[in-house]
């Protein structure tokens, strides 16, 4: 059943190379996307994501559900990597070679335990293959959120093990913490990308007080849309939760914790 959450790797785009977008569609483009969830069990375990509406949420289908934007961003559209296309943005971004020609390190940091520590090492033979110079540091999840992929100033380039969950069942809380300049934090900072657009800003801060639920629903695909465009991270999985029942029991899944609800959950 959906999982309420996605997971992605993080681009820092408040700084070189990543502040460059085509750079980032480059990127996003030419990314196996299918070889990190496969690090975390597969289809079985969740859907490539398109964009930062999970599904089984509102603003979900009005996102053009799983496909999302596909069509017109043509930079989501593989999920093993299309790495010819990736090659035209990154001449659109001045790479003539069709490989980032830049010689600066960039620092990736992630989690040293599986599934992570692989998705990680899978994120630095991609961005290798594509030309950059990189850094892997693996170290405890505590250490790479609090001294790392949570502090903007640790000067982390890429974030390969971060993923939100929903607080609650509303596509705020998936888009504000994680995408909000407005949210950019010292320390304990979740806008991973360290996003700050100010179109963008505005038009979260807008979302936030449609009360309509059919609009509030539009307001955030509008957002999600946007922030799909602004191609910040490379979302790789929409999480599936697992839940196992008996076959004389009549399962309720709670839209809050996605697990079973034992409220009206029974047996037959």
């Amino acid at each position: 059943m959906p999982g309420g959450g996605w997971r992605m790797i993080a681009m820092d785009t408040s700084k070189p190379p990543f502040d460059n977008l085509d750079v980032r569609k480059a990127v996003i483009a030419g990314f196996n996307r299918a070889a990190a969830r496969q690090q975390r069990g597969g289809e079985a375990l969740g859907p490539i994501a398109q964009h930062y509406i999970p599904p089984g949420m509102a603003g979900f289908e009005e996102s053009n559900g799983a496909e999302g934007w596909v069509d017109e961003m043509d930079w989501m559209a593989s999920e093993e990597g299309d790495r010819a296309l990736s090659a035209e943005y990154f001449k659109e971004a001045g790479h003539a070679s069709g490989k980032y020609e830049g010689d600066e390190e960039l620092l990736i940091v992630g989690d040293n335990a599986e599934p992570d520590k692989s998705i990680a090492q899978i994120t630095e033979q991609q961005l290798n293959e594509m030309g950059f110079q990189t850094k892997l540091r693996l170290v405890t999840r505590d250490t790479m959120y609090t001294k790392f992929c949570g502090v903007p100033d640790s000067d982390v380039s890429v974030c390969p093990s971060v993923g939100w969950a929903q607080d609650f069942a509303d596509p705020q809380t998936m888009i504000d913490p994680t995408f909000n300049g407005d949210n950019i934090l010292e320390a304990g900072n979740v806008n991973w990308p360290e996003l700050d657009n100010a179109e963008l800003n505005q038009k979260i801060a807008d979302a936030k007080v449609v009360s309509d639920p059919a609009e509030r629903a539009q307001a955030w695909a509008d957002v999600n849309h946007d922030l799909v465009a602004l191609a910040p991270a490379i979302p790789y999985m929409w999480d599936y939760q697992v839940v196992v029942a008996s076959p004389n029991v009549r399962g309720v899944q709670s839209g809050y914790s996605t697990t079973w609800d034992w409220n009206f959950t029974s047996l037959e």
